[in-house]
């Protein structure tokens, strides 16, 4: 069944259900994300920087720039919310490899990892916003070229410490499933925060094997806030109002994600 199908409810039960069944059946129980009574951590990741600029518009336009305008506006709005706390794994024009934006998320601890990047498409007729999650497959040709462009470095994973490697194989494979559900999840949120008011690709929920989604205790999600091929999303993604209802969408989102799924998502 496709995931991104499935109810709110069903992906909640699916996601707790398995994690609790498995825990019932001898596994020892395993600590939350963070401290009771926390904040959760969101944690954001403006595409590019640096000597990478990104992908680059017909006049010159850098996808980096674009792409933190926006992650330090929505850091800024989120705060102002007092419902979250955020980290950015770049707050200047400086270029982080993809790993080590990982294991920012990883050692933050992030409850929800956010990735903003800007499309360029062969075909400047497209445009619109499109959302991704993490697929060994990918789910069509352009999913698949769009991922090949972002990753310029492999982030591998990390056996577990402290437990028998069957044990940790289990473990990894709990927190995996919970893990692609809460994105599948907040792929969906992001969709439904969108239509009708920001633009979106035909299909916009894809999946590709990004590098840096691959964390696989972290929901993570990329999104292309828009194609830079296309004039009008240019616009659209230069002007700071747009980019500010653009900014309200995604924290509408976020705020649907935490008050309805992840509070159900049990987490190592």
């Amino acid at each position: 069944m496709c995931v991104n199908c499935l109810s709110r409810r069903r992906l909640a039960q699916l996601a707790f259900g398995f994690t609790a069944g498995a825990l019932a059946g001898g596994m020892p129980a395993r600590a939350t994300t963070r401290a009771p009574h926390a904040l959760p951590l969101v944690m954001l990741d403006p595409g590019h920087g640096g000597q990478d600029p990104g992908a680059i518009a017909p006049d010159g336009v850098f996808e980096k720039t674009i792409t933190l305008a926006t992650g330090l506006a929505l850091h800024e709005n989120l705060l102002a919310t007092r419902r979250y706390r955020v980290r950015m794994t770049r707050m200047r024009d400086v270029f982080i490899p993809l790993e080590q934006r990982v294991a920012d998320a990883v050692a933050a601890k992030a409850d929800l990892f956010l990735s903003l990047h800007c499309d360029h498409l062969p075909n400047p007729g497209l445009r619109g916003a499109s959302i991704f999650t993490l697929s060994n497959t990918a789910s069509d040709k352009l999913a698949a070229s769009i991922a090949n462009d972002e990753n310029n470095a492999d982030a591998a994973g990390t056996p577990m410490a402290g437990v028998s490697p069957q044990v940790a194989g289990i473990l990894a494979s709990l927190e995996s499933r919970a893990t692609k559900l809460g994105s599948a999840t907040f792929s969906q949120d992001l969709a439904t925060s969108f239509r009708g008011v920001i633009p979106l690709l035909p299909d916009p929920q894809r999946s590709a094997n990004f590098a840096v989604l691959r964390d696989p205790s972290t929901p993570s999600t990329l999104l292309e806030m828009g194609c830079l091929t296309n004039p009008l999303d240019e616009a659209r993604l230069r002007n700071p109002w747009q980019r500010a209802l653009l900014v309200r969408r995604i924290t509408d989102a976020i705020d649907t994600y935490f008050v309805h799924f992840a509070g159900r998502r049990v987490a190592g």
